[in-house]
């Protein structure tokens, strides 16, 4: 079993990661290091996304495999894109692709997609 361990158990304050070590020549590197976004997610959250890469993100599929209603699986979804600070595409089409891209929220690759699916309709 994998442990996560977020908060200090003294304090409560945030952990930071800051030793990467090799295990074959017991290299060390010390540093605060951040982590990554997916390694930050609740073990539920992680076993979630697991299941929906597995299924190719079809929905028909999780719920066969999860046991649960499409309603729970986009609750789930919501949440996951919440915990990550994203935006369903969908939301972001309804505004202005090149503010959003001003302003760092989607890269050039997702404003040119966006502007492509906009010029199809």
């Amino acid at each position: 079993m994998k442990v996560k361990l977020f908060n200090c158990p003294s304090c409560n304050e945030r952990m930071v990661m800051s030793e990467l070590k090799c295990p074959k020549c017991d290299l060390r590197i010390r540093k605060d290091f951040e982590s990554c976004d997916f390694c930050s997610l609740p073990e539920q959250d992680h076993e979630f996304l697991l299941v929906f890469l597995r299924a190719q993100g079809r929905i028909t599929d999780m719920e066969k495999v999860l046991g649960v209603s499409y309603p729970t699986i986009k609750a789930k979804i919501d949440s996951l894109l919440k915990n990550l600070n994203l935006s369903p595409i969908a939301a972001e089409e309804e505004h202005d692709p090149l503010e959003a891209l001003a302003q760092g929220k989607i890269s050039v690759d997702e404003a040119v997609a966006i502007l492509r699916q906009r010029k199809k309709r």
